[in-house]
């Protein structure tokens, strides 16, 4: 599955008509992908130092996301 089909997937799962145990298996597939999707934005951020030279708020983005825990079992 692409990860345009897994983002589009994940956001139009019609939560309501899922039992509590799927609920429970959906919302963590949700934080799985978000982490995912975070983690390549830190990498893309961390790849390219000419972009933040110019660009401070790309920096604070960067910074924010090195505090989050994103990388897998954490």
């Amino acid at each position: 599955m692409t990860d345009a089909s897994e983002t589009d997937r994940l956001v139009n799962t019609d939560v309501s008509a899922l039992t509590p145990t799927e609920l429970k298996a959906h919302l963590a597939a949700v934080e799985r992908r978000m982490k995912d999707l975070l983690r390549t934005e830190r990498d893309l951020l961390e790849a390219n130092a000419e972009a933040l030279a110019d660009h401070p708020t790309l920096q604070a983005r960067l910074t924010q996301l090195r505090a989050k825990h994103l990388d897998p079992g954490v």
